[in-house]
């Protein structure tokens, strides 16, 4: 098998982070692709999993063999501290693709009239700031802005790099851990983007 589709049910508000303010008014703004629509990059994702595997295959799964996340996902060089030899880095052998809207879906929200009118709809804005705990007041300076994006159902493709020849089961191990990943964006541990992630074979990529 050379390509997955991977399914992100997002259950909760989710905040696809950009690092980048709307000014004075919002602190952080979201991830849109150049139709405006929301979408879930795939470095995201691909951080996602690597960590889920990773974690899995450090407590020893019996579905995640030994050396799972390096061969899949490649490592990085470094500098060994103790010796002058250097460790060359891995390439990885998955690519993850954004995760996006249905595609008639999102051609009907970017390129109709009606459709574009819908779109502000899918964002809302969050406010939040601290409290002192001893007055129960909120903190100067403490309030906080940014735009997050409305449940949605979103997908994206795993698929093997060119040149790259994974083990035969690399779509079970990643279908394995992903009961790990339970949340999607930033914010995850204060509720955001609470979401269930699914894999299924493409039926257009022969097995």
């Amino acid at each position: 098998m050379r390509e997955a589709t991977l399914t992100v049910a997002i259950q909760s508000y989710w905040h696809p982070g950009t690092g980048r303010g709307s000014g004075f008014y919002l602190d952080a703004m979201t991830h849109t692709g150049a139709d405006g629509l929301p979408r879930l990059p795939g470095r995201t994702l691909k951080g996602l999993i690597r960590d889920a595997l990773w974690r899995a295959e450090s407590w020893g799964w019996e579905q995640v063999p030994k050396d799972s996340t390096r061969t899949l996902f490649g490592a990085f060089s470094k500098q060994d501290q103790f010796s002058d030899e250097n460790h060359r880095s891995t390439p990885g052998q998955l690519r993850f693709s954004d995760a996006l809207l249905d595609e008639n879906v999102a051609d009907y929200l970017a390129n109709s009239a009606a459709g574009r009118a819908l779109v502000p709809g899918l964002f809302r804005e969050h406010f939040s700031t601290a409290i002192e705990h001893h007055t129960g007041v909120a903190s100067g300076r403490s309030l906080r802005g940014m735009q997050v994006v409305v449940p949605l159902t979103l997908t994206a493709t795993i698929g093997v790099v060119p040149g790259q020849n994974p083990a035969a089961d690399w779509y079970e191990r990643i279908e394995a851990v992903l009961p790990l990943v339970t949340a999607v964006g930033a914010y995850r541990s204060r509720g955001f983007g609470r979401a269930q992630l699914t894999l299924a074979r493409s039926t257009s990529c022969a097995n």
